[in-house]
């Protein structure tokens, strides 16, 4: 079989360890996907496991720790709200035995394990010390964002927790135009932070001696490498390195390079000796700071070159913490790697001044097109990779295969860190039905008992994967669509610039219709009679959900409409529009009315915008994007009294009333699902099942799921 893709799929030798190919696997622990046991559950190892046999040359476990920080004794290195992150106490005898395990079970598939030392990273972690400490303000409420895979603490950005006590919940409101004070690097900073000046050298050394026994203590367990985290200003090494956060006058500080790279070139120095010569050693790092005004791509490149010899990997990662986990409003569909620009540039450089140093790329590389002429051009040596092993469970062996059109694309919604409301503590991927579930999915689903044949009504994302999943158990499936294309809700994702990967992701399910063998039936409203005739065994209903309404005055006039039914019916509003409900639905439309010219008022009842969104990382930067977006405003607090033909009118939070002037007014408060034209349908085939939106509104996570969970039984 000739390889499509050979350079990514090609080995490499770092050190004395050798990789199968040029796809590894991130520091990237979904969240919640255990309790709050200190060592690796049959859940992790299956989960990692699964990466390797997938094809993963590489598999880095991180959430590792022992001891205390240095000079302050009981206080853990890392500490998180139970079962957010896993935590793997590496002094506990059950979690080395089980860590073993873990790498065992790695091992198996040909692929090496990474250990990841975080701590004690987090000097911002520190009691009052900013980011995710408890009490520690942030951005948007007490909290900050966080580690780099999370939150911060209660009431962090965009978290669902309710306000603390004396918090101030003033609702804002921004005037139509550009706010250029509230760029993505001052979302991102956590409020006060310990400045790097106040760490003695003792505390200094303290930490290099911690470093190094983490290291040997992983290698010690099998672990074939070792990364340090050093990116986005939040350890010591990455303060020191960056002008921005380095205020020290000694021999560590100042605008000299080598002066700010003195301590990360000592620490590894240190880590080098400790483990020996011909061990990989990693270094993560952002692969400049440019855009905020810290240390440039030369300076990456400077420093490769002093710290050759001690480390063997450069891990480059965005600038900042959020991109890091690229959406569609931070990436495009031409360049979904949003750095791969800056990255191409240091590792062509790195190899063409002879510096011997791998580098490796993390950061939207799912296509393996994009990700092959990376290594191909000489822009890196390696791929690392996050959410394209957690969103398909078979992606390695696609790439191996050349089926890229079967990869199934990453929404890049965020649930895979954390999911919001009632699932804030479950493990979920929107697009991958099984994750959380890969240590007993094998037992949950049942073999098919002969060939079935099965109708789905409905072309949404339930009903397609229903539909496929039969499919692919060997049954007849015929489904009906009433309209004139399939996709159902996600058809809106034609319109905004920034629904790229909701739009590809449908465009996949769509071709999956084809391939499968479903005959799908467009333009055909399914009838009890029309089923009936079909003599179908099995009936899957995905009707879906309709748009709910508001219990105000004036609700019904010409001016109001719905949010979710305006896409394709966009000339038929005025300049100004005003939207009733703040929620994903009702920001994302606002956004995109904003791009095409509408001046856009959101009106909400919360004390702010889409609290119903992902707040790991994921909300920091859409509210980064309409504090960016022209012609976009809000109002939030405030509780809508009447509809009238030229505007709205509320209360706001004072409770005075006001009146928002429009000419359109679009209803963004929620969905009801279609149940009951499905229980019209039901009797209609011997055994039928509700999926879906109709079943209870939800999202595409909960449509795949429920879809997959029902046809895996039939």
């Amino acid at each position: 079989m000739e390889l499509k893709y050979k350079a990514l799929l090609s080995p490499i030798k770092i050190g004395d360890m050798v990789l199968k190919n040029r796809m590894v696997s991130s520091a990237s622990t979904p969240h919640f996907l255990q309790g709050t046991e200190k060592n690796p559950t049959e859940k992790i190892i299956a989960h990692f496991a699964n990466r390797a046999r997938n094809g993963a040359s590489l598999v880095t476990i991180n959430h590792l720790f022992e001891k205390s920080m240095p000079g302050m004794p009981g206080q853990k290195v890392l500490d998180n709200t139970p079962a957010h992150f896993n935590l793997f106490d590496m002094t506990d005898a059950n979690a080395q035995d089980y860590l073993c395990k873990l790498l065992d079970a790695i091992h198996f598939y040909g692929a090496k394990t990474c250990g990841y030392i975080m701590g004690p990273a987090y000097m911002d972690m520190m009691p009052g010390m900013g980011m995710g400490a408890p009490g520690g303000p942030g951005p948007d409420g007490p909290g900050g964002p966080g580690g780099p895979d999370g939150p911060g603490g209660p009431g962090g950005p965009g978290g669902d927790m309710p306000p603390m006590p004396g918090e101030d919940t003033t609702p804002q409101h921004k005037d139509f135009g550009v706010d250029l004070d509230n760029d993505l690097h001052a979302q991102n900073d956590g409020g006060p932070q310990q400045s790097v000046s106040s760490l003695t050298k003792e505390y200094l050394n303290a930490m290099i001696e911690d470093y190094c026994q983490q290291a040997k203590d992983l290698k010690s367990l099998g672990f074939d490498m070792i990364s340090i985290y050093c990116c986005y200003r939040n350890s010591p090494m990455s303060k020191l390195l960056s002008p921005i956060t380095n205020d020290r006058t000694d021999e560590y500080g100042g605008q000299c390079l080598e002066n700010r790279a003195r301590y990360l070139v000592e620490m590894f120095t240190a880590l080098r000796k400790a483990v020996g010569r011909g061990f990989p050693l990693e270094c993560v790092l952002s692969v400049d700071e440019e855009e905020f005004g810290g240390y440039t791509k030369e300076d990456t490149i400077n420093l490769a070159k002093l710290m050759e010899g001690v480390c063997d990997i450069f891990h480059l990662r965005s600038g900042d913490m959020d991109p890091q986990h690229p959406l569609g409003f931070t990436s495009t569909e031409e360049k979904p790697a949003p750095y791969i620009d800056s990255m191409g540039y240091v590792g062509r450089e790195i190899r063409k001044r002879g510096i011997q140093m791998t580098v490796a790329a993390s950061a939207g590389f799912q296509d393996p097109d994009i990700a092959n002429g990376l290594i191909e051009s000489g822009g890196a040596d390696l791929i690392y990779m996050a959410r394209s092993w957690i969103n398909n469970p078979e992606y390695g062996r696609k790439v191996y295969e050349g089926r890229k059109e079967d990869i199934t694309p990453c929404i890049r919604c965020n649930k895979c860190h954390v999911p919001n409301g009632p699932d804030l503590f479950r493990t979920v991927c929107s697009v991958n039905p099984i994750l959380g579930l890969e240590d007993k999915i094998d037992r949950m689903i049942d073999p098919p008992r002969g060939k079935r044949k099965v109708a789905v009504v409905g072309g949404g994302p339930a009903g397609m994967e229903f539909a496929r999943i039969c499919a692919q158990r060997g049954h007849d499936v015929t489904l009906f669509e009433q309209s004139d294309s399939l996709g159902g809700m996600l058809k809106h994702a034609n319109y905004p610039s920034f629904k790229w990967p909701l739009r590809q992701f449908m465009e996949y399910m769509i071709a999956q219709m084809d391939k499968e063998g479903v005959k799908v039936r467009l333009n055909t409203k399914a009838t009890p009679e029309l089923l009936s005739e079909g003599e179908f065994e099995v009936l899957g209903l995905a009707l879906g959900a309709e748009p709910s309404s508001l219990p105000l005055p004036g609700k019904d006039g010409a001016n109001v409409g719905y949010a979710a039914n305006i896409y394709g019916h966009e000339d038929t509003l005025g300049k100004n529009v005003t939207i009733i409900g703040g929620g994903e639905i009702g920001v994302e439309t606002g956004l995109y009315l904003a791009e095409l010219g509408h001046l856009v008022t959101v009106l909400e009842m919360q004390y702010d915008l889409i609290l119903d969104a992902p707040h790991a990382h994921y909300r920091n930067m859409v509210v980064n994007y309409w504090r960016h977006t022209a012609n976009f405003a809000y109002q939030a607090g405030v509780t809508c009294t009447a509809i009238d033909p030229d505007g709205v009118r509320y209360l706001d939070p004072d409770g005075n009333e006001k009146k928002q002037m429009a000419d359109n007014v679009l209803l963004a408060i929620g969905m009801k699902s279609k149940s009951d034209e499905a229980m019209a349908l039901s009797t209609a085939v011997p055994y039928s099942v509700v999926i879906g939106d109709c079943d209870k509104p939800g999202n595409v996570q909960k449509c795949m799921r429920a879809a997959f969970g029902a046809a895996s039984q039939i």
